[in-house]
């Protein structure tokens, strides 16, 4: 065989195999996410039952598919807003138009607590249908009346720390989580509310040296925020976050990404220590690019 015929028999063996290992790990981390943000953590167990849980609570019984055909069904139904809002973006809407925020955690928790808050006990039945009886309650139809709007790139939105973070133990790499503090609203239309979730990775972390006079260093990538209709929005921090962060003299947000802090600001880094933020600093970041969301009127 020469080089030629070589190269191409093993590209034809690539092809055939890596699709299905491709396709099976991705298969996977959907079905972990879906977990998570049903139930608030991964669960243990067979597969198939795992599935199989998961499909009783969102349609109310198992599909005749396929494993991996299964997962996309319930990542579908929970993620993608296809012809209408999926679940995430219902119960985001009816915590909204309830609380005026959205709360972290598993949404069948979150369903719960709203079936007992204006219902008085909790449901049964899909998911599916628990809501729609709550939408029925909170705003007398069982379609929930978010419509699509197009969310301009550069919108500014106020976020912050969920965890405290310190430029001692960060690594390169970490994720760092935050979340929306104050509603954002196009045309009069909700799309980011207080509570969503979004997170950043550490890009670069150095460790204060005393001996030195070296302060601590952060500097964070922050990606991904979530709109009022589960949508994972890019985001970062450019220059109409940083004048925005400038201007109300942000020192800890800013901190965080590595703006030139100017000498007024120096008192919050102390000489030599290591930078050290406590959960709810806050600092804006901006939209990337333009997007289609489902949102909420304001009223």
């Amino acid at each position: 065989m020469n080089l030629k015929n070589f190269f191409c028999a093993a590209m034809l063996a690539v092809m055939f195999f890596m699709p299905h290992e491709t396709f099976a790990e991705s298969a996977t981390e959907k079905l972990v996410q879906i977990e998570k943000d049903t139930y608030g953590e991964e669960s243990t167990g067979a597969i198939l039952d795992r599935i199989s849980r998961l499909e009783k609570d969102f349609f109310g019984e198992n599909l005749q598919k396929n494993m991996n055909a299964r997962i996309e069904s319930i990542y579908d139904s929970l993620y993608e807003n296809i012809g209408e809002p999926g679940v995430i973006a219902k119960v985001n809407a009816l915590e909204w138009n309830v609380n005026r925020e959205v709360n972290g955690g598993g949404i069948g928790a979150r369903i719960s607590d709203l079936e007992k808050k204006i219902l008085g006990k909790e449901q049964e039945g899909s998911f599916s249908e628990r809501i729609r009886e709550l939408s029925k309650a909170t705003f007398g139809d069982e379609n929930i009346p978010m419509t699509q709007t197009q969310l301009p790139a550069n919108t500014l939105v106020k976020v912050a720390l969920v965890e405290n973070i310190s430029s001692k133990t960060l690594q390169e790499g970490d994720t760092v989580h935050i979340k929306s503090v104050e509603n954002v609203t196009v045309d009069g239309k909700v799309v980011f509310v207080a509570g969503l979730r979004g997170e950043g990775v550490v890009k670069s972390v150095r460790k204060a040296k005393g001996w030195t006079g070296r302060n601590g260093k952060v500097d964070v990538d922050f990606e991904t925020l979530r709109t009022i209709d589960g949508k994972n929005i890019e985001i970062y921090v450019g220059e109409e976050a940083k004048a925005e962060m400038t201007e109300k003299q942000m020192v800890e947000g800013a901190s965080l990404v590595a703006m030139n802090l100017n000498d007024n600001w120096s008192k919050v880094l102390v000489h030599g220590k290591n930078i050290e933020l406590t959960a709810g600093t806050e600092l804006y970041v901006q939209t990337k690019n333009p997007a289609a969301v489902y949102v909420l009127s304001a009223d």
